[in-house]
Formats: C-alpha cells, structure tokens, sequence
C-alpha cells in the first residue's frame, strides 16, 4: 500500500511540474503569439511527421531485435512479434505512470513467452546502460563540434536564474521528500519486509544479475553493435526530418538533429511523458540555432503532439494485436495436439 502512495505521489509530483512548466512556457505568449501556433500546426508539412513517426517505430523494431539477443544468452529465444510489442506497450504505458513501461514491458513478455520477470528486468538494465553511453558519447560529439554556441547559449540563461530561489526551493523540497519517507517507511516495518523477504530478494536478485552480464556471453555481437547504431540513427533522424515540416526550421542540420536529441531525451524524463519540459528544451535548443522563440515553441509542441500520439497509438494496436496474435497461435498448438 505504502510503495503504491509513493509510485502515486510520484506521479502526481511529475504531473504537475509538467503542467507547471507548459503554463509557464506560455505565460508570455500572447493571444497573437498562440494563434501563430496553432497556425503552425495547420501549415506543417505531414510528410515529414509522418516520416518522424515512421522512423521512430523502424528504431523499436531494431530495439526489440537487440532485446531478443540480450535474452539468448540466458536461455530464451521469445518470439519477435511478441517482443516489438512487449517494446510498443513499454512507451505507451510509460506515458500513463511512471516506469510502469518497463514493468509492464517484462510481465508480457513472462506471460506469452514465460521469460522469468527479474531476468529480462536484467537485460533491460543492460540496455539502459548502454543507452546511457551512447547519449553521453551523443554530448561529446555536440561538445566538440558546437562547444562555442552553447556555452554562449548557456551562460546567458544562467545569467537569468535566481539561484538563491532554486536552492531555497531545493532545499525545501528534499526536507518535504526527507518527512514524507519517514511517515512512509518506519524503521520497524522496513526491517520485518526485509527479513520476511529476504531469500526472495537474493532469488530475485540473481536473476537480475543473469540478465545483466548475458552481454558476456553474447554471440551476435556486431548484429548487437548494427542494432543499437541503427536505434540511434533512427534516434536523429527522427528530428532532422521533423526539422523540414515547417519552412523556418527546413535547414537545420545533423547538429541541431543530434542536440534535440540529446537535450530533448533529458527533457522527457523530467515531467510525465515529458509534457512542458519537451517543448521548452525544444524551443531554447532552436534559439540557440537562430530560431525564433515562437517557432520553436511552435515545433516543439508539433513534435510532441506527433511523437505522443503515435505511441498511444501503436501501443494500443500492439496489445490489441497481442491478444488476438497469442490466441491464434495457442489455438494452432491445440490443433496440432489434437
């Protein structure tokens, strides 16, 4: 009960930030400015949102792909249509709940593919490390190649920050976060899960640890290297092509494709389904490229409206496809049985 009010209040917090920062982001903006806007949603070019999402669903089937070979190792071979939708339902339900994606994404591959949940909880620790140096090495490439813009960039919106403000803030919050976990988790409770618990944790964690060094034992290693550079291709062309929807951002480049990027996969896991804080990384990223602030808060919003609805929409198609898919195919093992 305690660990669903914290996953709620989570929610909750994140919910609301991102509420807080799209109220924000348009405080500003006048009447004028909004219907611009809205203007610029009817003016885009739909060939090349459509091809944004296109692309983005091409990067999950390389990434169900990769998942598949990180599970090899530890004993299980999962049926592709299976994993690409277990990989579709993953980004949808993120989108309701916070990690519930990455929950959800291991249960369904358990229940039609009997993957035990802590190992392939493993392989998708695994795959957010390796995730997680290729953004880094993504910011070193931006740091290299446009190190003078965005210093320039940065410092003039530190120069704006009342950093007294933030910390006070700050230290407010972690006082809140520090007397919300003490009513939340007493010391006596915490103990008795813990020893009641116990040989299932080391059991669980075990499994985890199988899946995090299956990369160990991995044979397919340059399909697993083509795969995951084929994800992040797919990663930066999806805003090089989203760039050339609107005629004032049709001639940003590969660099300004690789900070939104970078810059803009942060933005997504600050808010829930990164609503208000997408937009705004969006928006001053474009600044810093000589792009009107209107325009990008414009692009921003285009980009996300597009980007969201195409999850919510194959992900509700891959669970409606699960059910009819496994069903068909328990049904043709009962045929052949009988």
């Amino acid at each position: 009960m305690k660990k669903h009010f914290g996953n709620i209040l989570k929610f909750i917090i994140s919910l609301c930030i991102g509420v807080g920062l799209v109220f924000w982001s348009l405080k500003d903006v006048t009447a004028e400015q909004k219907q611009m806007i809205l203007d610029a949603f009817k003016s885009a070019n739909y060939f090349w949102l459509f091809l944004l999402m296109f692309i983005g669903l091409a990067s999950n089937f390389f990434r169900a792909q990769r998942w598949r070979l990180l599970l090899r190792p530890i004993g299980y071979n999962p049926n592709y249509w299976n994993t690409f939708s277990a990989v579709m339902a993953m980004f949808f339900f993120n989108l309701l709940f916070p990690r519930l994606g990455e929950l959800m994404r291991c249960t369904i591959l358990y229940r039609y593919e009997k993957v035990p949940v802590e190992k392939s909880i493993g392989t998708m620790v695994l795959e957010r490390i390796i995730d997680l140096v290729c953004i880094l090495v993504l910011g070193v490439i931006i740091l290299l190649f446009e190190y003078q813009r965005f210093y320039v960039f940065f410092a003039e919106i530190a120069a704006k920050i009342n950093f007294v403000k933030v910390g006070i803030a700050g230290v407010i919050a972690t006082i809140v976060g520090i007397i919300a976990f003490y009513f939340l988790n007493k010391k006596k409770a915490i103990h008795n899960e813990i020893v009641r618990e116990e040989h299932v944790i080391i059991a669980k964690l075990k499994g985890l640890w199988q899946g995090l060094i299956s990369i160990k034992d991995l044979k397919e290693r340059w399909e697993f290297i083509f795969h995951t550079f084929a994800i992040w291709i797919c990663y930066i062309l999806m805003p090089y092509f989203g760039f050339k929807c609107m005629e004032e951002t049709a001639g940003l480049g590969l660099t300004a494709a690789m900070a939104a990027v970078f810059f803009g996969g942060f933005a997504m896991v600050l808010t829930q389904g990164g609503v208000g804080a997408f937009q705004i990384v969006i928006q001053k990223i474009l600044v810093a490229y000589g792009i009107g602030e209107i325009i990008g808060l414009s692009y921003g919003w285009i980009s996300w409206t597009v980007q969201t609805a195409s999850v919510i929409i194959a992900g509700i198609l891959s669970l409606i496809f699960l059910a009819v898919y496994n069903k068909d195919a328990k049904k043709t093992v009962e045929d052949a049985a009988s």
